[in-house]
């Protein structure tokens, strides 16, 4: 009788297949499982920014932009930005804030971030604006608009735990007067006229990579339907 089977030799050949292309694999899977885990993430924190502000707008119809809590006007950060966050007796919060860290980045930052590009760490400071973890564990530090300047936001969208790269847990953008939320210098004439997704593209190519705060990685998440493919 003849029996059909596999020796021991060919059994340990293929074993040694599977590994090799699972040592392959696996890992470029783990990294891109956590890379689109970290933009669920953001685009969780971005909706619900852009509800926020919706309801700070509604609610301060008859006040300018320059005269809600996202802009400076004379006023401390505290009573603006930090209104936003935490309120007082006179203005309800906007979020359940887990840890308020004030005009302090740390402990709510990681007290450095490295860019993509692996060729710049810098220590992280966010003294002009309000910095709070958020009850989902981002971090965010509002600074408000003054002098013309828009209101930036930096975002950790997992607080100080690594991997504390911009671009990739970190990253930068803009509130706009008309309430909107894009990257630095996409202003809503830009959305308008139909200019904004080139530029975004451009401000990728020439920041995002190198930069430490994730600047010019955000628009290039927005064009392309929230899909980290760099």
């Amino acid at each position: 009788k003849r029996f059909i089977g596999f020796s021991l030799s060919e059994l340990l050949t293929a074993m040694a297949i599977i590994g090799i292309i699972a040592a392959l694999t696996v890992p470029n899977l783990v990294t891109s499982y956590q890379r689109q885990s970290m933009v669920t993430l953001l685009q969780k924190t971005y909706l619900e920014l852009g509800q926020n502000l919706t309801i700070l707008h509604t609610e301060q119809y008859n006040k300018t932009f320059y005269q809600s809590l996202l802009s400076l006007q004379g006023r401390t950060v505290a009573n603006t930005a930090g209104k936003f966050f935490i309120g007082d007796a006179n203005n309800k919060p906007y979020y359940n804030i887990l840890k308020d860290c004030e005009t302090t980045a740390q402990p709510c930052f990681a007290a450095s971030y490295s860019n993509i590009n692996g060729t710049s760490t810098q220590a992280f400071t966010c003294n002009d604006g309000y910095n709070v973890i958020l009850k989902s564990g981002t971090a965010m530090c509002l600074i408000p608009a003054d002098g013309g300047n828009p209101a930036k936001v930096h975002v950790d969208v997992n607080g100080p735990d690594g991997p504390n790269i911009g671009g990739r847990d970190m990253f930068t953008f803009y509130i706009y007067d008309d309430y909107s939320i894009d990257e630095k210098d996409i202003t809503p004439n830009k959305i308008k006229n139909g200019t904004a997704e080139a530029e975004r593209n451009t401000l990728f190519n020439n920041s995002c990579l190198a930069s430490t705060i994730g600047e010019g990685c955000f628009g290039k998440l927005l064009n392309n339907n929230w899909q980290m493919n760099y």
